[in-house]
């Protein structure tokens, strides 16, 4: 496959250097794809949409809700985003115990 370019910010970057960023309602990220790897690429919004939510309902019902999806430069993922931080904006409702019980599907 031939390196596809996009136009980013400004600036050209190749495809296979970039990522969606999936962004919550609430404006923090919460998931990335890689835009292309190997004979694979995303380089459409809907693409990447299709591939994150195969099935139009789910992705109808993450844009109703107000999800959305960034191409951004691995540099600037690098930079700007970081997954491992939760989201401050949800309430830490889950106990412990909670937690367990979704593990082992509520029994003991």
């Amino acid at each position: 496959m031939p390196e596809l370019k996009v136009e980013i910010d400004g600036g050209l970057h190749a495809l296979s250097n970039c990522t969606w960023i999936t962004y919550m309602p609430c404006g923090c990220p919460c998931g990335a794809l890689t835009a292309a790897i190997g004979d694979e690429a995303f380089a459409t919004e809907e693409q990447a949409w299709q591939e994150i939510h195969p099935l139009k309902r789910e992705r109808d019902k993450y844009r109703r809700q107000g999800y959305r999806l960034e191409l951004m430069s691995w540099p600037r993922y690098r930079a700007e985003v970081d997954l491992s931080v939760r989201c401050p904006h949800v309430k830490a409702k889950t106990s412990q115990q909670t937690l367990d019980a979704a593990v082992t599907g509520g029994t003991s």
